[in-house]
């Protein structure tokens, strides 16, 4: 915990919807903001009746799930464009209605390290325009623009198969990252190396 943030009112849980009670308690405005948050909300928290919003690391509907394997994805199939999501929060994962979008170009050398660093600024920025009204309606119902597709750790598994994929060493490359996602690492090693990952 950073010295600037201890002074806020804080929980820590290895399960956001065994704290219920809690949020139920202290949101008093019926909005609830979600970032870089590991967890997927469900029953009770669902059923309080707040607006829960999420700033989702991918763009919606097509890349849901977990922002570091989706951007690993976007990579190996050549995406020119890429981006982030305002969303409101639903039972699904990532399935609820988009409320703002950004969007950018991805460059034919982007590695994985400079679009998560994109990605997190993009979050920020999107964050931080919508500050004053996240709670808004959103842009269209859920499901308007198609279910997408998830990617969760599962889809690590796929790695090894595109180990002579061109772009195969850019998608994996976590750079300064790698400290920071040291799982993600010795998945990547691992499809180096044709090792199963898992």
């Amino acid at each position: 915990m950073p010295a600037r943030a201890r002074s806020f009112l804080r929980r820590e849980t290895s399960d956001v919807n065994e704290l219920a009670g809690f949020i139920a308690e202290i949101c008093t405005d019926g909005l609830v903001c979600s970032t870089g948050n590991p967890f997927i909300f469900r029953a009770p928290i669902l059923d309080l009746g707040l607006t829960i919003v999420n700033i989702h690391g991918g763009p919606l509907p097509g890349y849901r799930g977990l922002p570091v394997v989706a951007a690993t994805f976007a990579i190996l199939r050549g995406e020119r464009e890429y981006g982030v999501t305002l969303h409101r929060v639903d039972a699904g994962i990532d399935t609820g209605p988009v409320v703002d979008r950004r969007t950018f170009p991805l460059p034919d050398s982007v590695t994985l390290e400079e679009l998560l660093v994109q990605v997190t600024n993009s979050c920020h920025q999107l964050f931080t325009d919508n500050l004053a009204d996240l709670g808004r309606e959103p842009l269209a119902p859920a499901g308007a623009d198609g279910e997408g597709e998830y990617f969760g750790k599962a889809r690590l598994a796929e790695l090894a198969g595109f180990r002579d994929h061109p772009a195969f060493e850019r998608a994996t490359d976590l750079g300064v990252l790698a400290d920071f996602h040291p799982d993600y690492a010795a998945a990547f090693e691992a499809a180096r190396s044709g090792a199963p990952v898992g």
